[in-house]
């Protein structure tokens, strides 16, 4: 007879281990470990906003996915330019605006929003495959199909392709939480990239917003600073939302170091709040352990470049 066991998994929550222990035994919904409700997306922490897509009742009818929770964008692969896709085919109204979410993950704040905003397309980006075919059989299975699409694409690279041909206007881009690539040589595998930040440039309508967030400091810092560094004018620090602080006083670049960055933007400061109305998985989970989100929001400045 073979014994319950128990395993230990480490999660990275805030650039520390956090051992996690589950058992073998079974759990009431019929799922054995934590790891296979996060594979069918049933977060347990996630339940309560989401409570209203029934995406329990939803995953259990379209099946689960196992996935790495890594992918490396740089494989040869995910290096390959995504086309557009049909955009008549996919949205019902391919003229109303569109709000991209990058790196959309399970997708959860795209289907919530797209219930709550029927007048605006939604379009996930993931670099994970089994997660945006799935997400489209929860539109599917939810009924918000006609404006929320999922896309299996490295959106560094093909941000500007896919979106380029969109018939309607591009409003808002949002990066949530994206896998942070803790260590120095795997910066370079990080979603915003200078390449990122012109196709947003060239694809935003003049006014529209970017908005990151992050729960580790260091890489909402280092995509913010991304923007400012690559800008070019073409971005500012969104002032309706933000407050300047005049007499900020920003870290001074440390000797020895190179290609040190000192943001202007950082005077702005973060925003408590987040704008967007509608949280991501990981903001549930991160406030219900009671940590900080570090959020901005940009602007595609009125000069059009």
């Amino acid at each position: 007879v073979r014994r319950p066991w128990n395993k230990i998994i480490y999660q990275n929550y805030f650039s520390k281990l956090k051992f996690v222990s589950y058992s073998q035994s079974s759990r009431s919904d019929g799922i054995s470990t934590e790891n296979e409700r996060r594979a069918k997306g049933i977060v347990k922490e996630s339940e309560g906003p989401f409570r209203s897509l029934g995406i329990k009742q939803v995953a259990e009818k379209v099946g689960g996915v196992r996935l790495r929770q890594h992918v490396n964008p740089l494989r040869r692969e995910l290096q390959v330019i995504s086309p557009p896709p049909v955009w008549e085919e996919v949205f019902e109204d391919a003229t109303q605006p569109l709000h991209v979410d990058v790196g959309c993950g399970h997708g959860r704040f795209c289907l919530l929003k797209a219930t709550r905003e029927p007048e605006v397309n939604f379009l996930g980006l993931d670099i994970r495959s089994k997660l945006t075919e799935r997400g489209n059989k929860w539109s599917d299975e939810i009924g918000v199909a006609p404006n929320v699409h999922f896309l299996f694409t490295n959106a560094t690279v093909s941000l500007l392709s896919i979106l380029q041909t969109y018939p309607g206007q591009v409003f808002c881009i949002t990066i949530q939480f994206p896998d942070p690539h803790f260590k120095s040589r795997h910066h370079k595998r990080r979603v915003v990239q200078p390449q990122l930040v012109d196709a947003a440039a060239a694809v935003l309508q003049v006014g529209g917003q970017v908005f990151l967030q992050s729960d580790v400091k260091e890489v909402a810092e280092a995509m913010r600073d991304a923007f400012e560094r690559n800008a070019d004018g073409r971005f500012c620090v969104c002032p309706q939302l933000h407050t300047f602080d005049p007499d900020f006083k920003p870290e001074l670049p440390e000797k020895g170091k190179k290609d040190q960055f000192v943001s202007e933007w950082a005077a702005w400061g973060w925003l408590e709040s987040n704008p967007m109305s509608v949280p991501t998985e990981r903001e549930v989970l991160v406030r219900n352990e009671g940590k900080p989100v570090y959020r901005v929001m940009l602007r595609k400045c009125l000069k059009d470049f």
